[in-house]
């Protein structure tokens, strides 16, 4: 059980506070997370009073594989060994052997491939990609959408929550009502460049689309020649049951953006792969495709590393099967606290629960971590909890995950009036 902070961590806070980021600071020790991490591996981590929890964030969507994953490690240490060129001004073959691990992987005629630093520059990048092809037609995103904190990546996305503090933002974005075609349908498709969509709307509290609707979004793109975007920066490599949510859907898009776990955790790196015919104007602007640390060979090689490792392990399959598992757990607390819990929603190992509000979600949420699993409300919905632990997670692990909920739950649901009311 987490207890106060000793004094060398109060010193840590107080300095983090001071120098780094009191905004997070404080919503830590909101969460109850007063001590500092120690140890991360697997799906856990260990803080410096030596508390052993499990971690359903997954380094918010940076650790697929698990943190610390020691083939990843072995990996980047012998990549070190090597002393080969690390970034420019040469090519190295490590990032050609990339691009063909990706091709080979990404759904349907996705060809080419350039590396980043992050999703948020992958989107950034995919945007720009767009106004090579198209010029400054409008792009269209969703509501309640998030596509990276970065300035084109705001501008595209639909929280308003985490745009206002940077208005005016960049021109030429729209953002309409996800999961609602007819709205698409009433755009002029003279005025739209691209339409960017996150296959499941990860910070509106794991939304997902309705049946279909996916699929009609592509239909339109092909009937209004309009470039599809699909962000998978969260919803890829894995989380869903599949390497990427557009496969769950059975729809290819004419940019896919990947990010955060191809990196393990360890290593920053994003992604866009394309259609080749989007191709032909990206080399003939240097400001598209200069970047001084995209591609280096660390990170090509954790990706390398992170996708055969999924391969190589039947991680796909672990995790259609651990699906099965938590969603039945899940959903049978909420059928047992249907006050407390209004609504469940997730695929793969990536779920949203609803509570009846943010107080009592929060209340959860450090009730939770003392009992030693890490969740967290949603940044876009403060009522929604976050359950999206590594895909290496046990089964055993996933059945504390219920048992502390249920611990926590029954132990919140008579105090539910006064926690409501404050």
């Amino acid at each position: 059980m987490i207890g106060s902070q000793n004094s060398e961590d109060g010193y840590y806070y107080e300095k983090y506070g001071e120098y780094i980021n009191s905004w997070y600071m404080t919503h830590l020790m909101n969460m109850g997370i007063k001590n500092i991490g120690y140890k991360a591996e697997g799906a856990t981590i260990t803080d410096s009073k030596g508390n052993t929890l499990i971690d359903c964030t997954s380094g918010y969507g940076i650790g697929n594989i698990g943190h610390n994953n020691p083939v990843i490690i072995k990996a980047l240490v012998d990549q070190l060994k090597r002393g080969e060129v690390n970034t420019r001004p040469y090519i190295n073959k490590i990032q050609i052997e990339l691009a063909d691990l990706l091709k080979s992987i990404a759904p349907g005629a996705l060809e080419c491939s350039y590396l980043f630093n992050s999703g948020s520059e992958a989107i950034e990048n995919a945007l720009k990609l767009v106004r090579l092809y198209k010029g400054g037609k409008k792009i269209i995103s969703m509501k309640k959408s998030f596509h990276g904190y970065t300035l084109g990546a705001l501008s595209a996305s639909g929280i308003n929550s985490f745009k206002k503090s940077f208005e005016p933002l960049l021109p030429g974005f729209e953002q309409v009502e996800f999961g609602k075609i007819e709205e698409l349908y009433k755009i002029k498709d003279d005025e739209v460049g691209a339409i960017l969509i996150e296959p499941i709307q990860h910070d509106a509290g794991v939304k997902i689309p309705p049946q279909g609707y996916l699929k009609q979004v592509r239909k339109l793109c092909d009937e209004k020649n309009i470039i599809l975007i699909l962000d998978e920066v969260i919803t890829g490599i894995g989380k869903t049951g599949y390497m990427f949510a557009s496969e769950y859907f059975e729809i290819v898009p004419d940019i896919l953006v990947i990010g955060k776990s191809l990196g393990a955790g360890l290593i920053p790196i994003g992604a866009i792969i394309a259609r080749k015919n989007l191709w032909q104007r990206f080399g003939l602007s240097f400001p598209m495709s200069a970047t001084s640390y995209g591609g280096n060979s660390l990170a090509c090689r954790t990706a390398i590393e992170t996708i055969k490792f999924i391969q190589d392990n039947g991680i796909l399959e672990s995790v259609r099967n651990k699906e099965l598992i938590l969603s039945e757990q899940l959903n049978k607390l909420s059928s047992q606290y249907p006050e407390i819990i209004l609504s469940i929603s997730g695929i793969g190992l990536m779920f949203g629960l609803e509570i009846t509000n943010k107080n009592i979600a929060s209340r959860i949420v450090r009730d939770m971590i003392e009992n030693n699993v890490i969740v967290y409300q949603s940044f876009g919905n403060a009522n929604i909890i976050m359950v999206e632990p590594p895909l290496v997670i046990s089964f055993e692990q996933i059945s504390k995950i219920s048992e502390a909920f249920n611990k926590v739950i029954s132990r919140v649901c008579p105090e539910i009036n006064t926690i409501g009311n404050n």
